[in-house]
């Protein structure tokens, strides 16, 4: 099977008055509200983020096992153990990606087979191409001990 690589650039977030946002809108819209506190609690569910993965469905979305394994090292990291308010934006933007990740009925509700995934997946990407810093420092470590 050939893996999904996500490239819609559009979100229309649940709501009364809902409107069609970009992508990288909806991220800064959010990180706004993103708090250490909020940050650190996000590193106690790197499990079910990990457990997201494993199902049938999410084996299809490269993408979205690459972003994940970055959140998790991120959110298990010493930095988020030590952050604080004001949380520098990449921190806040990941924040978001792993709240969303975290969230079982978004805009396409992950129980929905094949395409369930998808919202999460193309959200994940986003945040992490907006963060090339965090990408660098959390990313593959299997290839950075090969490098």
């Amino acid at each position: 099977m050939r893996p999904i690589i996500h490239r819609a650039h559009t979100v229309t977030p649940p709501g009364p008055n809902p409107t069609t946002v970009s992508l990288d809108e909806y991220i800064e819209q959010e990180s706004v509200h993103m708090t250490a506190e909020k940050l650190r609690q996000l590193s106690g569910m790197t499990c079910q983020m990990r457990e997201k993965l494993t199902t049938e469905q999410a084996r299809q979305h490269f993408d979205l096992h690459e972003a994940t394994d970055v959140l998790v090292r991120l959110l298990e990291s010493e930095e988020v153990a030590k952050c604080s308010d004001p949380l520098p934006l990449s921190l806040a933007e990941a924040g978001v990606a792993a709240t969303y990740l975290l969230k079982g009925v978004d805009l396409i509700p992950d129980w929905i087979p094949e395409i369930g995934l998808t919202d999460d997946a193309r959200v994940l990407s986003c945040a992490m191409h907006r963060n090339p810093d965090l990408f660098a420092k959390y990313g593959n470590q299997d290839t950075k001990a090969h490098s």
